[in-house]
């Protein structure tokens, strides 16, 4: 089964402030979880300030230039696993909030949902 991870970092964290240390412990981890094949895919995102947000409200395609003030929480990134269950997948995303922390990183918050579905299942 597959799970989507949504992490969601402090929300006044800048580039700057991520430690070279969880950077150095990153490249490891991805390279291991993805020869596993536990990882399918993961990657970071651009500041909020730099999207768009899209809604259908009123029958009509609108859009919003970022940033989002309403938003209380942004998503920094996400990651795919492939996982047996959702412990199996509970375990390797606490192996990589396990990872912030240990790098002076502990205030990041991961949501992991299975995924059902969709043309890359």
């Amino acid at each position: 089964m597959r799970y989507f991870m949504t992490i969601i970092p402090p929300a006044d964290l800048k580039p700057e402030d991520v430690s070279q240390g969880l950077m150095d412990a990153m490249g490891p981890w991805m390279e291991r979880s993805l020869k596993s094949g536990a990882l399918v895919s993961t990657g970071g995102l651009k500041p909020a300030g730099e999207g768009k947000r899209l809604n259908g409200h009123g029958g009509k395609v609108a859009t919003t230039d970022g940033p989002f003030a309403e938003a209380k929480e942004v998503v920094g990134g996400y990651a795919v696993f492939e996982a047996p269950d959702l412990k199996a997948a509970t375990a390797l995303a606490a192996e990589f909030l396990q990872m912030h922390i240990d790098n002076g990183m502990p205030n990041v918050t991961l949501e992991i949902r299975e995924i059902a579905g969709g043309a890359n299942y």
